[in-house]
């Protein structure tokens, strides 16, 4: 099996759906995963311009620029068959105000050696802070103020045990990972 990794992006372009996961807030982390396996055959490929044409199950094409980084490139073919695993996960946590609202980012790739079969995962993380500004208990909505200032209200969905918990001035933390594994099967 060879694999090949492409950006999360190319990955929603592949599968043609995204993955909605619904989370929970709590005193401690809770949250929820969702994972779409999807598969493409390679219909063409253009070496010279790192492009492959791709197949999907619905019949229809979609053709992907294949960055520099993915190493190994020329082994890939026509007939060839790709899955595309996307995985994303999130988890929403309460704390109290003593900290102000943050935003942090992580990437990690993992590619294959030089020579070897294409292969690797690459996986984003972000994790962010919003202030509670608002709750409106009777509609189950709560305002939030996100780091750069920006206020969005969020409907809370009635399986969320501890919303009669929540204070203003509490800090909601959500940490959502995007991760992906492309794996590529010859003929």
């Amino acid at each position: 099996m060879r694999k090949m990794i492409v950006t999360i992006n190319t990955c929603a372009l592949l599968i043609g759906a995204s993955c909605l996961t619904q989370a929970q807030t709590g005193s401690s982390p809770v949250g929820a995963e969702g994972i779409v396996t999807a598969s493409a055959t390679v219909d063409k490929v253009d070496k010279e311009n790192r492009k492959v044409t791709l197949k999907k199950e619905d019949g229809s094409k979609v053709t992907i620029k294949v960055p520099e980084g993915v190493r190994n490139f020329d082994q890939i073919k026509a007939g060839d068959t790709v899955t595309a695993k996307y995985s994303e996960s999130i988890a929403m946590g309460i704390r109290k105000a003593d900290e102000p609202p943050s935003a942090v980012q992580e990437e990690s790739i993992a590619r294959a050696p030089a020579g070897a079969k294409p292969g690797g995962e690459a996986s984003m993380t972000t994790q962010i802070s919003a202030t509670v500004d608002n709750i409106d208990k009777s509609t189950r909505e709560v305002t939030l103020t996100q780091p750069d200032g920006t206020k969005s209200e969020v409907k809370v969905p009635e399986d969320i045990k501890k919303f009669d918990n929540l204070k203003k001035g509490d800090q909601v933390v959500v940490s959502a990972t995007d991760s992906i594994a492309i794996e590529v099967t010859p003929k």
